[in-house]
């Protein structure tokens, strides 16, 4: 299942990528002369929102996108990659990440706040979890604005799906 997003008033989202969720979003302000993406009321997934919260969800799955795709060696900018002891047993993790690195298939039922913050793949039997946690920048405690790259520390972490 694709996400859902649309208006209250029925107009319904095209796109499932996120540049062109954003492009509809933005030209939804232009025609309707809003000042913010805020005023717009979305239903996404069956959920109420706005516009305003669909632009930081739009952000937060891009950094996230960002960060997965630099496996295996991400830059500190990004964040870090925690690797738990039985994916570090793993025998040949390198066909993981890649696949990890070249996930795409994002919908309603995998990603249902489109964060783009979780995934599995499954490879010869064996089941790989990734996730992506968020946290603001002394590690302490976790970030309040995770579509904020400066005021966030991604840790994304591969683990056996028996060790979630």
């Amino acid at each position: 299942m694709n996400h859902h997003i649309q208006t209250l008033d029925g107009v319904v989202c095209p796109f499932q990528d996120l540049a062109g969720i954003r492009s509809w979003l933005l030209s939804l302000q232009h025609r309707q002369h809003l000042a913010t993406p805020e005023a717009i009321l979305l239903q996404i997934n069956r959920l109420p929102q706005t516009g305003g919260w669909l632009l930081k969800q739009i952000q937060t799955a891009e950094l996230n996108d960002q960060l997965r795709r630099s496996l295996p060696f991400a830059p500190s900018s990004l964040g870090q990659v925690h690797c738990t002891p039985g994916f570090a047993s793993l025998e040949r993790p390198e066909r993981f990440i890649e696949a990890i690195r070249q996930m795409k298939d994002f919908s309603a039922d995998n990603d249902p706040y489109l964060e783009h913050d979780f995934g599995q793949v499954e490879i010869d039997g064996v089941t790989v979890f990734w996730k992506i946690d968020y946290y603001a920048q002394d590690c302490e405690q976790g970030s309040e604005a995770p579509w904020d790259a400066q005021a966030t520390r991604r840790v994304l972490t591969l683990m056996l799906a028996e060790e979630y």
